[in-house]
């Protein structure tokens, strides 16, 4: 098994925190030592990617542990919690960003760094852009928001940095607006994608319903298996990269419980394997055409009425013993079976009328009785 740093998550995020550290340290120098403040102001940008790297690999190395008991259902919104935290950096940034161009907009002045600042400039675009790249290969490989908020904010700096390789160059041939006109746009672009990730990470937090088409996945996952007659209240959340469901599937009414259970498992296993982002499903079995109304919800249990039947059944003159009392739930009612040792000279068909007629004078809500005779562990 991989142990975290060798992921392939971690990998390209450790690769950008030593660009990032290089470019930083190298924009801010040469930004010092050539008088640049374009340079500088670049340089900071990439510091602000160098922090983002740190938080992605918190991020990551926290989502990544398994469940416990703490965190029953894993640990994947860390990961919705950093994408939320680097939305809001990439939002400041692009406010911080967007400030300095306007009140350089209003200064209208600039300095004309020389061509070294410019070749500083021209590699780290290069640079940043191929990161960029290499970063949202991996996070639509293992589907991470993190990844890919982490990987606009790597061609932001990209951005960034042709804002400043305009306004160097505008400001060498004496336009000196071009620079901060330059930022101010990349500046909205920037909040735009801040937006976009941190409605997406805010929308996990507060359980929104899961993307369309994993919905439609899932249901024609469902309506496909063996023994399922349909389902309702189908509820799915995002949980990190992958998504978690809940639904109650109908089954014909007249099986056993185990086998309404084995029909769930079945279906539970099928989901999992067809839909490829599906982290976990919780089934609850509900019979088909009953799953509301008296039997669901008004109907007495058995706890209730059992003790009653028992007494009611074994006051009858021709029924020796009661083997099992079986009851199902519908709309019209209670439908009872027992299996019970009748006497020898019992008639059949008799002993269940007249058991079912006692019975309903004081269960009025009982419907049907079924009686099924039982001799030395043979029934009929």
């Amino acid at each position: 098994m991989l142990s975290f740093s060798q992921t392939p998550k971690a990998r390209v995020t450790i690769l950008g925190a030593i660009i990032n550290l290089a470019l930083t340290a190298l924009k801010i120098v040469g930004g010092v030592v050539l008088a640049s403040p374009a340079l500088v102001a670049d340089g900071v940008h990439s510091l602000s990617d160098l922090a983002s790297d740190i938080m992605v690999l918190w991020g990551l190395r926290h989502a990544n542990r398994p469940p416990d008991d703490n965190h029953p259902y894993g640990h994947g919104r860390f990961e919705t919690l950093a994408t939320l935290a680097l939305a809001a950096i990439l939002a400041l940034t692009g406010l911080g960003i967007l400030w300095e161009g306007a009140g350089r907009m209003t200064e209208g002045a600039a300095h004309a760094a020389g061509p070294v600042a410019l070749a500083i400039v021209g590699l780290s675009i290069v640079v940043k852009e191929g990161l960029y790249h290499q970063t949202l290969r991996v996070a639509r490989q293992t589907g991470s928001a993190l990844l890919r908020a982490n990987a606009w904010h790597h061609r932001t700096d990209a951005l960034s940095s042709v804002v400043a390789l305009v306004g160097i160059g505008a400001a060498q041939a004496g336009f000196f607006w071009g620079d901060p006109l330059a930022a101010m746009i990349i500046a909205l672009m920037l909040l735009r994608v801040a937006w976009d990730f941190g409605k997406s990470a805010a929308d996990e937090l507060v359980d929104t319903q899961a993307p369309d088409f994993l919905r439609e996945a899932l249901e024609t996952s469902l309506a496909t298996s063996s023994g399922v007659e349909g389902f309702r209240h189908l509820r799915m959340r995002q949980h990190g990269a992958r998504v978690v469901a809940d639904v109650s599937v109908m089954v014909n009414p007249h099986i056993s419980v185990t086998e309404g259970h084995r029909i769930a498992e079945a279906a539970r296993e099928r989901a999992l394997a067809q839909v490829d982002a599906l982290e976990d499903l919780i089934i609850h079995v509900e019979p088909a055409g009953h799953f509301e109304g008296f039997g669901a919800e008004h109907a007495p249990l058995r706890a209730q009425v059992e003790g009653q039947i028992l007494t009611l059944a074994l006051a009858h003159p021709m029924i020796c013993r009661i083997e099992r009392v079986h009851l199902d739930y519908f709309e019209d009612g209670l439908h009872l079976e027992l299996l019970a040792e009748l006497t020898p000279e019992a008639d059949h068909a008799a002993t269940e009328a007249q058991t079912l007629a006692a019975m309903q004078e004081a269960l009025p809500d009982l419907a049907q009785l079924r009686l099924h005779r039982v001799s030395a562990g043979l029934r009929d």
